[in-house]
C-alpha cells in the first residue's frame, strides 16, 4: 500500500495515520523502549500496512557509526577479492551488519565516491583495495578515513605500509617461482607484471629476479592487473618481439590467465607456465602448473574477523602477511 501520489511513506504519514507526533514515530525504530507498549503496536502496524520501510542511513545521521560495512576493490575479476566479500558477507552479516560492495574498476574518481560514500554514512569499516599501490599515487582523497570513526583495512593493495592490511608475503612468492625456474634450468624467460610502479609488481619480479641463475636471460613485461587490459599488452608484446621463451611467468592469477590465452592464440604449445596465484578455475580444464597459492578463504576470513574485531573494540591482528605455498611442482 502506497500513500496518494503513489509515494513511499514517510514518518509524518504514519505519525498522522497513528495520531502521535512523528518524534514517537521515530522512537519507535530507534529507541522501541522509550515508547508506551500499545503506542509502539499501533505505530508498528499501520506502518506494516502501508508498507514503511525506515530509513537506516537517516536514523544514524546523529550516531557515531552506522552498521555498515564497506568493501571497495579495484576489480571483483580477483579471485580473492570475490573470497573477501563473501566471507565479509557472511560474518558481517552474521553480526547485524549489512555490506555495501564498490568496484571502482581502476578509476580514481570512482574511488573517490566509494570512500566518501561510506564515510558519509558513517560506516562501522572498510576493506580497501586501492587502485594503485605505486608509492606516488595520489591518496589525498583517503585522509578522510584517518579523520572519521570508520576502521579501515587495507587488502592486498597497500596505499600506507604502516596502517592495518593483510596482504601477501611478495619476496617469499617471487622466491619459490626462482626456485622453480633454477631446478628447471630455463634460458628465456618472460615475466609479466602489473604496472612498472605498483609495489606487489616490483617486490614479486625483484625477487624472481634476485634469485634466478645469471644466465637466465628474463624479460620483464609490465602489464595491468585487469584481465582484458593485461591480455591486450601482452597480445602487442607478442606482435612485435620475438617469441621464443621457454617459460612465461605471471604475477598473478588474471596475468597468467591471459598470458596463457594470448600463447594459446599463437599456437605457442612449447611454453611452460609459472604463477603467482592460480589462474581462475584453471584446473577445472586439466590446466596443471607450478603456482604459488594462498589460502584465500582463511585470507578472507582473518580480514572479516579482523575488521569486526576492530569495530567492536576488540583485541585484533592489526597487520598480517600471508605466505605462499608452491603448488604442482615436486623438484627434481
Amino acid at each position: 500500500m502506497k500513500t496518494s501520489g503513489n509515494k513511499s511513506p514517510t514518518i509524518t504519514d504514519i505519525a498522522r495515520l497513528a495520531g502521535v507526533s512523528s518524534i514517537t514515530v521515530s522512537r519507535t525504530f530507534t529507541a522501541p523502549e522509550k515508547v508506551k507498549a500499545n503506542t509502539r503496536e499501533k505505530i508498528l502496524r499501520i506502518a506494516a500496512e502501508v508498507d514503511y520501510v525506515p530509513n537506516v542511513f537517516a536514523q544514524n545521521i546523529k550516531t557515531a557509526q552506522s552498521p555498515i560495512i564497506g568493501v571497495v576493490t579495484d576489480d571483483t575479476f580477483n579471485q580473492s577479492y570475490a573470497h573477501v566479500i563473501q566471507a565479509l558477507c557472511q560474518n558481517a552479516e552474521a553480526k547485524g551488519y549489512s555490506v555495501m560492495i564498490f568496484t571502482t574498476g581502476g578509476n580514481r574518481d570512482s574511488e573517490v565516491k566509494a570512500v566518501n560514500t561510506l564515510v558519509g554514512y558513517k560506516a562501522a569499516g572498510v576493506v580497501l583495495s586501492v587502485i594503485s599501490d605505486a608509492p606516488d599515487y595520489d591518496v589525498s582523497h583517503l585522509r578522510i578515513l584517518h579523520n572519521s570513526p570508520t576502521r579501515l583495512i587495507q587488502f592486498d593493495r597497500q596505499f600506507d605500509t604502516h596502517l592495518p592490511a593483510v596482504c601477501v608475503n611478495d619476496r617469499r612468492a617471487g622466491e619459490l617461482i626462482a626456485s622453480v625456474i633454477r631446478d628447471k634450468a630455463y634460458r628465456k624467460i618472460l615475466i609479466v607484471g602489473g604496472q612498472e610502479n605498483s609495489r606487489i609488481t616490483r617486490g614479486r619480479i625483484d625477487s624472481i629476479c634476485d634469485n634466478i641463475p645469471a644466465e637466465t636471460e628474463a624479460t620483464c613485461l609490465y602489464a595491468d592487473y585487469r584481465y582484458d587490459r593485461a591480455r591486450d599488452i601482452i597480445a602487442n608484446h607478442f606482435a612485435s618481439s620475438a617469441i621464443d621463451y621457454e617459460a612465461i611467468i605471471g604475477i598473478n592469477g588474471a596475468i597468467s590467465l591471459a598470458a596463457r590465452n594470448v600463447a594459446t592464440r599463437w599456437s605457442l604449445h612449447h611454453v611452460d607456465y609459472l604463477s603467482v596465484d592460480e589462474m581462475p578455475h584453471a584446473e577445472d580444464f586439466g590446466l596443471f602448473y607450478p603456482c604459488v597459492v594462498h589460502d584465500y578463504k582463511q585470507w578472507a576470513t582473518i580480514v572479516a574477523d579482523n575488521l569486526i574485531a576492530a569495530i567492536e573494540q576488540r583485541p585484533w591482528q592489526q597487520r598480517t602477511i600471508v605466505n605462499g605455498i608452491l603448488k604442482n611442482y615436486q623438484p627434481g
